[in-house]
């Protein structure tokens, strides 16, 4: 399931919009981003697959250039389908957390130039993404998305956890209790009580990251 999707327009942002893709899909997940031009596959319906892909996401970022206003009005003007503004007015009908991400110095429009299905996007807290602060910025967006809980590495640092735990209790049998080396038993309740405290920890961190990102995602009106 995607967690963000990233709306922008190739006139204005393409570039910005590859970059902070490649930046998202780093720190969480390529499958947690979504990018129309590497997220729809070769025969999928355009419309069809941004609808579902607008569906499935939490977070919409909507990609603000100093030419986002003029191609907007200009759009407006034409027969054909401006599918950057049908994104923004879909997020914010279906009321999803949408961040504005203002580039190069481009700034929120005046709500006297939107048209009406995109006036809520005045409202909406925006973060300002400068080429000369790039990486301090993304880091300050991906703190407001939310960081995941990797539930897709759990099994390694299981793994990972119990040959470490194993490890030191056999270093414990063989120097600290030498009295108790062979007593098998003991120590393989040992390694199964701290394996399962470890186990618990990890469910714990896992459930106060899906309530810190519940949190970020629906922040109260």
């Amino acid at each position: 399931m995607w967690t963000v999707f990233i709306s922008y327009r190739r006139s204005d942002a393409e570039g910005e919009a590859g970059r902070l893709a490649d930046a998202l899909q780093l720190k969480l997940g390529k499958r947690r981003v979504f990018r129309d031009v590497v997220s729809i596959s070769p025969g999928d319906t355009f419309d069809a697959a941004l609808d579902a892909q607008l569906a499935a996401a939490t977070i919409a970022l909507v990609l603000i250039g100093p030419a986002w206003l003029d191609e907007l009005m200009r759009r407006s003007g034409e027969a054909s389908t401006d599918y950057h503004r049908l994104e923004v007015a879909t997020a914010l009908s279906r009321r999803m957390r949408v961040i504005p991400i203002l580039l190069r110095g481009a700034v929120i429009p005046p709500s006297s130039a939107l048209p009406e299905e995109l006036l809520p996007l005045t409202k909406c807290q925006a973060v300002t993404i400068r080429d000369e602060s790039w990486e301090a910025d993304v880091r300050r967006l991906i703190d407001a998305i939310g960081h995941p809980y990797r539930w897709d590495l759990l099994v390694v640092r299981l793994f990972a956890a119990v040959l470490v735990i194993t490890v030191g209790v056999w270093g414990m049998a063989s120097h600290a209790f030498r009295d108790r080396s062979s007593d098998y038993g003991f120590w393989r309740t040992l390694v199964l009580a701290l394996s399962g405290a470890y186990g618990l920890v990890e469910l714990c961190i896992g459930y106060r990251h899906l309530r810190t990102l519940r949190r970020l995602r629906h922040p109260q009106p």
